[in-house]
């Protein structure tokens, strides 16, 4: 990336890995901060579980289509105080893939054992994925400061869910708006299609749980104000005010005045940043 510089700015994430030795807890620590101006290097994260996709993501209960398996963990409980406590030895952020509810609370019950809310809700841990903040873990995740990044293209996959988990599991997780009204930090990424357009269009409709849907202010907070929040940004970033960062973008239309399914269809016909044009379609008239 130094020798091909980006015209956006980029944040890389140190996605630790293991060997037979364990956890390689220095993977990616002699990195810079900021090997170049538009590229920031921080944060770790850990994969705690698996997914609904090969059954492997942790529940308290088994599958429904697979009721001789409940998932598996990755990590065992102590390993997870251990991943916590390195994340302040290091003041890193910490950022986990955790999708099933049995691995939420335990990744819940880890921070308790290390610190708690005197320690946790200043370090804004990251949730990443989250589908498994089920109605019960809603008040440690509040109370602990975490911040739920979710995925609304995992929206389309809801037949998968129903099969995996049944009518009632699913309608109790994959919460949007519930994160939200509990005054929970909720960010979006995509994990798959590179179009914010189309996971607004999947967040404000919710397909087959519409209670949860978003509106498109709100799912566009999500991807701009609050994501600059999980990585410390909002000072920064986020919101175009005075003093902040002049990144934005010339859309090719409203999206919040056009129909839902043409949400997706949306591009970018000027992009700045840091105040500088740094894409063109040569569609935007300047005076």
């Amino acid at each position: 990336m130094q020798k091909a510089p980006t015209p956006i700015r980029v944040r890389v994430m140190r996605m630790a890995l293991t060997d037979r030795n364990g956890r390689d807890t220095q993977e990616g620590r002699s990195l810079p901060r900021n090997p170049a101006p538009l590229i920031t290097v921080s944060g770790t994260k850990w994969i705690l579980d698996g997914s609904p996709i090969e059954s492997s993501a942790a529940l308290r209960k088994p599958y429904t289509d697979r009721p001789s398996s409940s998932g598996w963990m990755n990590f065992s409980e102590k390993e997870i105080e251990a991943i916590l406590r390195e994340s302040v030895q290091n003041d890193d952020q910490l950022l986990v893939h955790v999708v099933g509810d049995r691995t939420t609370e335990i990744f819940l019950n880890a921070m308790y054992a290390t610190g708690g809310k005197a320690i946790w809700p200043k370090r804004r841990v990251r949730i990443e994925h989250g589908d498994g903040v089920m109605p019960d873990l809603i008040p440690p995740v509040k109370e602990l400061g975490v911040i739920v990044v979710e995925n609304p293209t995992h929206l389309a996959l809801r037949d998968l869910m129903l099969k995996r988990y049944g009518l009632e599991r699913t309608d109790q997780m994959f919460l949007f708006r519930s994160l939200l009204d509990a005054g929970i930090p909720l960010a979006f990424g995509s994990d798959g299609p590179n179009n914010p357009y189309l996971n607004i269009m999947f967040a404000s409709t919710y397909p087959g749980k519409p209670r949860e849907a978003l509106s498109r202010e709100q799912a566009v907070i999500a991807y701009t104000l609050t994501s600059a929040y999980a990585e410390f940004a909002e000072d920064d970033k986020g919101s175009l005010k005075p003093g902040k960062l002049a990144d934005l973008a010339v859309l090719s239309q409203d999206i919040f005045a056009v129909p839902p399914q043409d949400l997706p269809k949306t591009e970018s016909l000027m992009t700045l940043v840091g105040g500088s044009v740094v894409y063109d379609a040569r569609a935007v008239g300047m005076q």
